[in-house]
């Protein structure tokens, strides 16, 4: 029996995705950066307690990104899409509803194996139809930016407003993501043409299709991972981090914001240099970018140091990069599966790196914690100049 496999996804559904990516960009952001330091505050949690509000939900994106993608042959990306908004307004919905620190935690990490499914509905969407790929990979990363920007210029005041505006803010923002929601719900009876291809390049075969995974996985997903644990680490500790050393709280959304403006600045050009140089070139070296940064703050524990090395635009070339490289090896009827694997691993990086930074922040004080981001990073870029594709000459000019 063949697998079907979508055509090039039609220009309302990327439009209702370019949506639904701000939105997620909005809320993750609160979430990621502002959780722990609200449990931390609000109900007096310890550190490795207050990091459980980002890890948690970390962990379960992990799970939900790896059910999804493997759900996206079956179901429609539309759907999954709604799935995933769905997912974002019950957690707001759970965060107003928490009376202690882990029925916060419980709540929103339920809510994420759901909201889960919305990434990699999106990515699929724009790298099934091949072309200029970077370019619409490039258009979702300016979509999330605005979403960041926002959340980040925003997000500090609104924090800071009453000792419980944090989840209603979230609640806010789940109510807001309806408006995509109800986008993609228009398209929900759209059928996407699709295009038979050999059962033996199944995932779960042993053909062609199982070698160019394990490429992705060795070459792309594992160093990919190593890298975000370090980076998600310490940014969901940035709060705590920040604090240590004598800086007010709204910087953690401003850096953000700034780091953000130049990365949606730079969105396009890093598309173009992923199509033509390469997702694992752009790889290599923001891991060699990242590690410097995290190097530098080690060293040097001054406030305005950290503040311009951690505004750097460094994400889009991580994310760009391992969304192109992830796609460059294998055929189109797995890029939701391996989208999955690529959202998953960055969850559960988020999980094991922010775990990691807040036990190490219990036991070495705050100002260890960019050690062990470059640790991570370091690894990262050990693994990435180690392993190599097994088809080193195959052109990227095909993917354009």
């Amino acid at each position: 029996m063949d697998t079907p496999i979508p055509a090039e996804t039609p220009a309302s559904v990327l439009q209702a995705f370019f949506v639904a990516s701000a939105m997620e960009a909005v809320i993750l952001l609160m979430i990621m950066a502002y959780s722990p330091l609200y449990l931390h505050q609000h109900f007096h949690a310890s550190y490795l307690e207050a990091s459980m509000g980002a890890a948690l939900p970390a962990l379960m994106t992990f799970a939900g990104s790896m059910l999804w993608g493997q759900l996206s042959r079956r179901l429609s990306l539309v759907t999954l899409g709604v799935i995933g908004l769905a997912g974002y307004l019950g957690l707001g919905s759970g965060a107003i509803l928490s009376n202690s620190a882990w029925s916060y935690i419980a709540f929103t990490a339920s809510a994420t194996i759901f909201s889960s499914a919305l990434a990699p509905a999106a990515l699929a969407s724009l790298t099934v139809g091949g072309g200029n790929m970077g370019g619409r990979l490039a258009t979702r990363l300016r979509w999330q930016s605005a979403g960041w920007m926002v959340s980040g210029l925003f997000g500090g005041w609104l924090f800071d407003l009453t000792p419980r505006s944090f989840p209603w803010l979230l609640f806010a923002l789940g109510v807001a993501a309806c408006v995509p929601l109800a986008l993609l719900w228009r398209q929900r009876r759209h059928v996407v043409p699709v295009v038979a291809v050999p059962s033996a390049s199944r995932i779960s075969g042993t053909g062609p299709a199982r070698g160019h995974l394990l490429v992705v996985v060795s070459a792309v997903v594992l160093p990919f991972f190593l890298a975000y644990a370090g980076n998600e680490g310490f940014f969901t500790n940035f709060g705590i981090y920040l604090h240590a050393i004598g800086v007010s709280s709204e910087w953690v959304g401003w850096s953000s914001a700034i780091s953000t403006a130049g990365g949606w600045l730079l969105a396009s050009r890093i598309g173009r240099w992923s199509d033509h140089y390469g997702g694992r070139t752009i790889l290599t070296g923001v891991f060699s970018l990242y590690g410097l940064v995290y190097l530098v703050m080690a060293l040097i524990h001054l406030p305005l140091v950290s503040i311009v090395a951690f505004s750097l635009p460094l994400y889009p070339l991580l994310n760009i990069g391992v969304q192109r490289a992830g796609v460059e090896d294998i055929p189109a009827h797995l890029h939701g599966a391996i989208m999955g694997w690529i959202n998953g691993a960055s969850g559960l990086a988020t999980f094991a790196g922010t775990t990691l930074l807040g036990a190490l922040e219990d036991h070495q004080g705050p100002q260890a914690a960019p050690w062990g981001a470059f640790a991570l990073v370091a690894c990262a870029l050990i693994l990435s100049l180690s392993v190599r594709p097994r088809n080193p000459s195959r052109s990227h000019a095909g993917m354009r």
